[in-house]
């Protein structure tokens, strides 16, 4: 598409293409960087909020841990002393937890006899023991009063587990725990309480995460519709806008198909090791800020989540305004450039419709110079003067052309005047009363002849064809008839030849078709001749198949075979070349000029068909082409005849038979029967050559036609004036040479056919002029026929037979 635009339109759209490249490419740097600068401020927002999360967190644990913490050094203390005492020890959680408000429980668990030794004589004493008296009370306020409970099977639960093999402080994960009918969140932080570098026990201080939650329910960052979320280390929700994800794992809280789903491992990951992550979403820009209690306690993570559409309202709104100046921009840059374009492209459209014109055949349009100094200013200079040169050069091409067609004319003349000397005479000799020996001379100089008048036929249908003159005539003919005539002529022509010549013709073959029968006659003259010329032994087959039909038109293929010498690739390829052969020895071994095929392929493809040859060397070859003819009549229906294609094989046998039978000489005239309707027909023979002159009246008296004869123009002329005056019977004919002296036919007929006393007098060119315009020039002039030379006897008669009888 884009290659059938102007150069005007092709320059503008490229230019325009460069243009909103640039601007669009503009607009995506400007947007990016906004996109980046907005990112930035959202982490920076998102830091600062997870930075007094964080601040905030640490705050809201530290008195709890501090208090495990203290009462870790203060049992270590006493164990050291001595002085552990449970009563006293329960005393001091009781207390202690009466007055910490933010502690909701405390647990103290020693190892089994570790803390005085005497766990068998507390065992199954109150709620604070279990069978064994070991000592692991849980105080706890959590129903609203001051209660103590045994915790059993410590010593597999990670809160007792961990402390005692890292000897360091140990934070669990919150846990939902349900209090008063509302479901809270618990987190213990753990000490142990080492003796003489042992392990004995643990203390817990637990603590309700609520003022957590408080805090992210008040604390929405950038607008409502952001939100904070605090994790714990193994990933478990501890706080949560929605406060049906506390407790559960962070993976949960995602919808299908976030982003941030795509990473959870990786979140997981960053939250677990105690560093940050930042998810960059479709809906939430996400940081995850590690909250670090002590250099050994595991870490927690605060999730800040910022809306996108927050984050990019300002990148959007920067690159709205950046799309907006781009399109006005756009917008006059391209009125612009069209004009500018305009400009620089009007005098290359000056330029192109001038070549256009010139193309067209006008060569005296004048060419525009353009007043310019830059490229196509040059351009116009030498346009102008390629066109000068080219007037020039088509002058001299067109009077070369004229000299050319002059000469053929002239040549053609010359050749075909003495050459119907030749063969008329030739054919007058073969009426007289030779021997054999003289008589077979004759053939072969009547053989001879037809050859060269064949060649020179050749080289005008060439010329004709070169320059566009050669035309069809469209007439109703009988092609099974053609057939017929071929088969006849070839098999006289060739009969001393072995070859068999087959003619296989469809029986839906129709039999009469519009189309110009010479031409098709002529090429299967041709291709026939030709394989007769290559092939030595074998047979020729000629094939005529229907294709296609309907009711107006059949569509028939055609083939040539022979069982010749064939030919190679390469000779294939200069087949259908004027004047050269397949193979430059076969001029010197078999004849010819190489102008048959060249002739019969313009002929072909006049006729609206192809030609193509398939061959191999020593196996012959097979010359095939379609045409599409015009029905003169219904095609009919193929019949199922008993025997049809034994008798057609038949047939053929017959006629090659018959062809070995000896011929007897016919005389040059056709039967006296046919040709009665020519006796005591007065012809006015117009001819300056004394042997053709000669030669026609033989040919004229041997039918029993009264001839009288001219030299020229101006004397048959004065014979038809003579004659009116003298009352005498007029002519029935004339017959008219062209190329005379003191005054050739055209003027001759002209002057005919415009007087009076014989303008209806029927006049028939013949002339050794076989040039088409020659018989147009002819036609024009009121003549009715165009009868050439050398003289085709049967023609010759046929259309003397066609005067006669119109005359009647």
């Amino acid at each position: 598409m884009f290659k059938n635009l102007s150069l005007k339109f092709k320059i503008f759209f490229l230019v325009s293409a460069v243009v909103i490249v640039s601007f669009l490419t503009l607009t995506i740097i400007v947007s990016n960087r906004s996109i980046e600068m907005a990112q930035k401020d959202a982490f920076s927002l998102a830091q600062e909020t997870a930075d007094k999360y964080k601040n905030a967190i640490i705050a809201e644990l530290q008195g709890a841990r501090i208090t495990a913490e203290t009462f870790s050094t203060v049992f270590e203390t006493l164990k050291d002393y001595n002085l552990t005492d449970r009563d006293m020890m329960n005393d001091i959680l009781k207390n202690a937890l009466a007055n910490k408000e933010y502690i909701t429980a405390f647990c103290i668990a020693y190892d089994p006899n570790a803390m005085d030794g005497k766990d068998a004589q507390y065992a199954g004493q109150g709620p604070a023991y279990d069978e064994t008296g070991r000592y692991a009370p849980y105080w706890n306020k959590l129903g609203g009063n001051i209660d103590v409970e045994f915790l059993p099977d410590i010593d597999s639960e990670d809160w007792y587990i961990v402390p005692k093999a890292e000897r360091h402080e140990y934070i669990t994960d919150p846990y939902p725990y349900g209090l008063q009918g509302r479901t809270v969140m618990l987190a213990s932080l753990i000490f142990p309480i080492i003796h003489s570098d042992k392990f004995i026990g643990i203390i817990s201080s637990d603590i309700v995460l609520d003022k957590l939650q408080e805090m992210v329910d008040k604390v929405n960052p950038h607008g409502q519709e952001g939100y904070t979320e605090i994790i714990s280390h193994s990933g478990a929700v501890i706080a949560h806008p929605n406060k049906d994800y506390l407790g559960k794992d962070l993976e949960e809280t995602l919808v299908e198909g976030q982003s941030r789903l795509q990473h959870i491992d990786e979140i997981k990951s960053a939250i677990n090791s105690g560093e940050m992550y930042i998810s960059t979403g479709k809906n939430f820009y996400t940081v995850y800020m590690p909250i670090q209690f002590s250099s050994v306690t595991n870490p927690w993570s605060v999730a800040v989540s910022i809306p996108m559409a927050k984050i990019l309202a300002n990148a959007d709104s920067i690159r709205n305004y950046v799309i907006l100046v781009s399109l006005i921009a756009i917008f006059v840059i391209a009125i612009i450039l069209y004009f500018i374009v305009r400009s620089v492209t009007k005098p290359i459209l000056i330029l192109s419709d001038t070549a256009k014109t010139l193309g067209e055949g006008h060569f005296d349009t004048e060419v525009p110079l353009i007043k310019s100094n830059d490229e196509i200013g040059a351009l116009s200079k030498a346009f102008k003067f390629m066109v000068e040169k080219l007037n020039g050069a088509m002058k001299e091409a067109v009077d070369a052309n004229k000299a050319k067609g002059l000469f053929m004319a002239n040549i053609s003349h010359e050749i075909r005047t003495p050459l119907n000397a030749v063969m008329g005479l030739n054919d007058l000799l073969l009426k007289t009363n030779v021997d054999d020996k003289q008589r077979d001379y004759i053939e072969k100089i009547k053989g001879a002849s037809a050859t060269l008048l064949g060649l020179v036929n050749d080289i005008l249908d060439f010329s004709e064809a070169e320059e566009g003159h050669m035309k069809l005539k469209n007439a109703p003919f009988d092609i099974r008839k053609m057939f017929d005539e071929l088969s006849v002529f070839f098999r006289e022509k060739n009969k001393n030849s072995s070859l068999d010549l087959r003619f296989e013709l469809d029986s839906a073959l129709p039999t009469s078709i519009v189309g110009d029968e010479q031409r098709l006659r002529q090429i299967f003259t041709n291709l026939i001749g030709n394989a007769y010329k290559f092939t030595e032994k074998g047979s020729i087959t000629v094939r005529a198949i229907v294709s296609k039909h309907d009711s107006t038109s059949a569509t028939l293929d055609f083939a040539v075979r022979d069982t010749g010498i064939g030919m190679s690739r390469d000779q294939m390829e200069k087949l259908f070349a004027a004047f050269d052969q397949a193979d430059n020895s076969a001029t010197r071994k078999y004849g010819g000029a190489g102008m048959g095929l060249a002739v019969t392929r313009e002929i072909v493809e006049l006729m609206g068909g192809k030609i193509s040859a398939t061959s191999e060397l020593k196996n012959g070859t097979t010359f095939l082409f379609s045409c599409t003819f015009p029905l003169a009549a219904p095609l009919a229906e193929p019949l199922a005849v008993p025997g049809a294609a034994e008798k057609t094989a038949a047939f053929n046998e017959v006629l090659r038979i018959a062809n070995e039978v000896p011929r007897v000489a016919k005389d040059t005239a056709p039967a006296n029967t046919e040709n009665a309707v020519l006796h005591g027909v007065r012809v006015l023979l117009v001819e300056d050559n004394e042997i053709n002159a000669m030669i026609v009246q033989e040919l004229l008296s041997a039918v029993g036609m009264e001839v009288t004869t001219a030299q020229n123009g101006q004397e048959a002329l004065d014979i038809l004036s003579d004659k009116a005056k003298s009352q005498l019977p007029p002519f029935d004919l004339v017959l008219m040479d062209l190329q005379m002296p003191v005054m050739d036919g055209y003027e001759a007929t002209r002057i005919i056919k415009e007087t009076p006393e014989y303008k209806d007098m029927p006049v028939y060119a013949l002339t050794a002029h076989a040039f088409p315009e020659e018989k147009e020039r002819c036609i024009a002039l009121g003549m009715e026929d165009h009868l050439t030379k050398p003289i085709d006897v049967d023609i010759f008669y046929s259309a003397l037979r066609n005067a006669a009888a119109s005359k009647k």
